[in-house]
């Protein structure tokens, strides 16, 4: 099982889990090879990854602290993305 594989499985995982904490989705989207980017209103976030070049990115939203359990639709949203993109976020990974 390839790096991303094992990256991917566990986005997928998360996907149905209630508990997922920011810091635990962005460290994942970090693995990944995506930046973070915070947006300056409390908790919004852009994923941008350097190997897909777009005008718009994913955003996702953490609340007012880190540990906070994040939506599942953001999860969801990041998960089709990576997906979408999955070539290219393979071949960064290599």
């Amino acid at each position: 099982m390839t790096k991303f594989d094992k990256l991917f499985k566990k986005l997928c995982d998360q996907t149905t889990s209630t508990n997922t904490s920011c810091k635990e989705f962005t460290d994942l989207l970090e693995s990944l090879g995506f930046q973070i980017v915070s947006c300056g209103t409390a908790g919004h976030k852009i994923a941008k990854h350097s190997a897909i070049t777009l005008t718009e990115y994913p955003d996702y939203n953490c609340g007012h602290n880190p540990g906070t359990a994040i939506k599942r639709p953001y999860i969801k949203k990041l998960y089709k993305f990576v997906k979408q993109h999955e070539d290219a976020i393979k071949e960064y990974l290599k």
